[in-house]
């Protein structure tokens, strides 16, 4: 009976972000314009009857036969959870939302903004359901705490090792002058990270293989990483079941991966703590692994590679997200891992 009002019909139609009005089971009744420009679809009967997830392909609206709404992945939705809000209260409710969803047979990730508002119409229940993408502010976000914070600590260590360069015992000014590198390569990474991600989302960025030694190319890595920050106080060591194996990849991309992981594994650890990093030949392919002794609980293992989720704080969350692209989408490779109380994490890349 909605699309029959023709007014409303027009109203809803002229808005600039995308809107839906949902039954009491959160299926669409009625969606505007946007929506089926986003979709690529010509009609609303195309998604009518459908819940939000399952129309715009979430990749977890058809993990379980109740579709989309019931997976366990889906009890930390803000799509889902401000719906069921907004029915529970019967108040307008707005969350930010993360969703991981397949388009033409790639995995997209969309940080939105979702509203729902309850209403009743002919003694019916239904729910005003809208969204705006907030990616681009997500992304400035990022940004600014990528230059404002991480490179000017890296760049505050660079002056002050300049400062107290000439005050330091000759014998002890070697290992200064590999500190004062690596900070430098801190802030150089800070920036080639950005611009390969921003690249990748752009489609831009192009893979350029060479022939890699597996055992070489981590031993590399962690000799760089030990004299990060994130690394005070803990260990970084290679498994001695680790083995050498030649491959071709992309070595930009590929650290880049590997660096992420490494990186994360030393945030979540503890001082005294031991990572370690494997290459390993699997059939006729090379695996690579980080793990770290700590535990990650069910409601952040259910969003690790969401764009912008971390658990670092605001601002955070490009790291496990762009392991995803560029070890997936570019590299053609599996990234993912595994976690328990008793093993710890261990997240790998396989190509």
């Amino acid at each position: 009976s909605l699309e029959k009002i023709q007014y409303l019909n027009e109203i809803f139609c002229s808005l600039s972000f995308i809107f839906c009005i949902l039954d009491k089971n959160r299926q669409i009744v009625f969606t505007n314009d946007i929506l089926l420009k986003t979709l690529g679809i010509d009609t609303v009967k195309q998604i009518l009857g459908k819940r939000f997830g399952e129309a715009i392909n979430c990749l977890y609206s058809d993990k379980e036969e109740g579709g989309c709404g019931t997976s366990e992945t889906c009890r930390y939705c803000g799509a889902v959870n401000v719906i069921l809000e907004s029915q529970k209260t019967g108040a307008k409710t707005t969350m930010e939302c993360r969703i991981r969803r397949m388009l033409n047979g790639t995995e997209n990730f969309l940080d939105i903004e979702v509203t729902a508002t309850p209403f009743l119409h002919e003694d019916e229940s239904f729910t005003i359901f809208s969204l705006l993408d907030i990616t681009d502010r997500k992304r400035r976000a990022i940004i600014e705490k990528i230059f404002f914070h991480d490179i000017m600590n890296a760049a505050s260590g660079v002056h002050g090792f300049f400062e107290i360069f000439d005050s330091i015992d000759k014998e002890e000014q070697q290992d200064f002058i590999q500190m004062g590198a690596s900070l430098s390569q801190q802030i150089i990474d800070e920036i080639v990270a950005h611009r390969l991600l921003t690249q990748a989302e752009n489609h831009e960025l192009l893979v350029k293989r060479e022939t890699i030694d597996s055992l070489a190319f981590i031993r590399n890595i962690a000799g760089d990483l030990r004299y990060h920050e994130v690394a005070k106080g803990k260990n970084i060591v290679l498994s001695e079941k680790s083995d050498s194996v030649s491959f071709e990849s992309d070595p930009v991309l590929l650290r880049r991966v590997l660096n992420n992981m490494i990186k994360n594994a030393l945030e979540a650890s503890s001082e005294g703590q031991t990572i370690t990093i494997k290459a390993t030949k699997l059939d006729q392919k090379v695996k690579f692994s980080v793990h770290n002794p700590k535990f990650i609980p069910k409601d952040i293992e259910m969003q690790v590679f969401m764009r912008s989720f971390s658990t670092k704080g605001a601002q955070r969350g490009l790291g496990t997200y762009s392991m995803k692209i560029l070890g997936e989408q570019y590299l053609g490779g599996k990234v993912d891992f595994t976690t328990s109380e008793t093993k710890g994490t261990t997240f790998c890349c396989i190509l």
